[in-house]
C-alpha cells in the first residue's frame, strides 16, 4: 500500500512539472527536533516539490511532496544506535505574499512511513520566509503526530515529532 501512495504521489508530481512550469517549486531543509522527540532523533533534513497555482492576487493553493529523514540518536554509554525515520509527506499547500518579497505558508497532510514500526500521522508545517522571481528562503516549524506501533527503545516514547528549521527553494 505504501508503494502504492508513493508512486501516485511521484506519478502526479511529474505531470504537474510537465504539464506546467510556472508554480512549480524544489526544495531542501534542515533542521532540529524539539521536544521528547530530541531524546530519539537528530538532525532532520529533507526534500519537497511543490507547485502551486495563483487563485488571487498574492495567494496560491496546491500541493507539496517530498521525504523527511530523521536519524536516529547514540544511546550515551551503551554503543546502541536509535532507529531512524523516513517519512513520505503528501500535503495541500497555500502560501500568501504579504510583499513581493516576503510570504507565509502553511502545508498540511499526512506523513506516510517508509518504516515498519511507525505508521506516520498529521503533517502540519506553518513556514515564512523571503523570496525573489527564483529562489525562497524560508523558517519552518513542522509537527507530525506519532502513531508507534509499540512503545520501545526503538522509537521511543512521544507524542509528536516537532522541528524547528531553515530551507531553501528554487522557483521553475
Amino acid at each position: 500500500m505504501k508503494k502504492l501512495i508513493f508512486s501516485a504521489a511521484l506519478a502526479v508530481i511529474g505531470l504537474v512539472s510537465v504539464n506546467a512550469q510556472e508554480g512549480l517549486k524544489a526544495g531542501a531543509h534542515i533542521g532540529v527536533p524539539v521536544g521528547d522527540a530530541t531524546n530519539y532523533f537528530g538532525v532532520n533534513f529533507g526534500a519537497e516539490v511543490s507547485y502551486l497555482y495563483p487563485v488571487m492576487e498574492n495567494f496560491h493553493v496546491g500541493g507539496i511532496a517530498g521525504v523527511e529523514l530523521f536519524p536516529g540518536k547514540e544511546i550515551t554509554g551503551t554503543g546502541t544506535k536509535l532507529k531512524g525515520l523516513t517519512l513520505v509527506p503528501i500535503a495541500a499547500s497555500a502560501q500568501y505574499d504579504f510583499l513581493e518579497q516576503f510570504f507565509g505558508a502553511v502545508d498540511l497532510g499526512y506523513a506516510f512511513s517508509l518504516n515498519k514500526d511507525y505508521n506516520g500521522g498529521f503533517y502540519f508545517q506553518p513556514k515564512g520566509g523571503w523570496q525573489n522571481e527564483y529562489f525562497q528562503a524560508f523558517a519552518f516549524v513542522k509537527v507530525i503526530s506519532s502513531d508507534v506501533d509499540v512503545a520501545s527503545p526503538v522509537y521511543g516514547n512521544y507524542s509528536a515529532i516537532t522541528t524547528v528549521g531553515v530551507g531553501a527553494a528554487y522557483k521553475f
